[in-house]
């Protein structure tokens, strides 16, 4: 469990470091290098501690019983609302599809596949389970309505308004990470 309490850290992490990318790179009116110098190593940094994340946070644990809710049965949901909002964003709201599409809803499928592990190993109560259900699905949805608005907004309003998935992503691994120091 504490592996996994250290993946959600380090997804913490990786969402801050993001944002300063985000923040140097995409500033309307500065040119920057978005790959390079500074900026390269904050990507480099964001990538490595997303991968860093992955492993800890879905590392194999003896001790997880049966989760209440089929792990494939995440992946398989999350893969296909992944392609019909795709089709949904594209055809329907004209958006441009982003990696950020693809982030949205991979983190949502890491989310719930930890949260369904955490109750499995009887770390979160139901009521805490049913509490992160909410905030992901809350943070999902802010974070999709922004996608698809993103084109739609004063260039400034969309550079902050890119910013709040991953603070609202960020808050949500908190609220995780403090049920589960609550439980140690």
């Amino acid at each position: 469990m504490r592996k996994v309490l250290a993946g959600q850290l380090l997804l913490i992490l990786c969402c801050l470091f993001y944002l300063i990318w985000w923040y140097r790179g995409y500033r309307p009116g500065v040119t920057a290098n978005r790959a390079g110098g500074i900026n390269g190593l904050l990507l480099l940094i964001t990538a490595a501690l997303g991968v860093a994340d992955l492993s800890l946070s879905l590392m194999y644990v003896p001790e997880i019983a049966e989760p209440k809710i089929n792990p494939a049965g995440i992946v398989t949901a999350g893969i296909l609302s992944y392609f019909v909002l795709l089709l949904i964003t594209k055809y329907a709201f004209h958006r441009i599809v982003t990696t950020e599409l693809f982030l949205i809803v991979g983190w949502t499928i890491l989310e719930m596949t930890v949260i369904n592990r955490m109750d499995a190993a009887g770390v979160l109560s139901g009521r805490e389970f049913a509490a992160m259900c909410i905030v992901i699905a809350i943070a999902f949805l802010i974070s999709m309505v922004l996608y698809v608005a993103y084109y739609r907004m004063e260039e400034m309003k969309a550079f902050y308004a890119a910013m709040v998935p991953l603070v609202t992503e960020a808050v949500s691994m908190a609220v995780l990470v403090w049920m589960l120091i609550g439980d140690l």
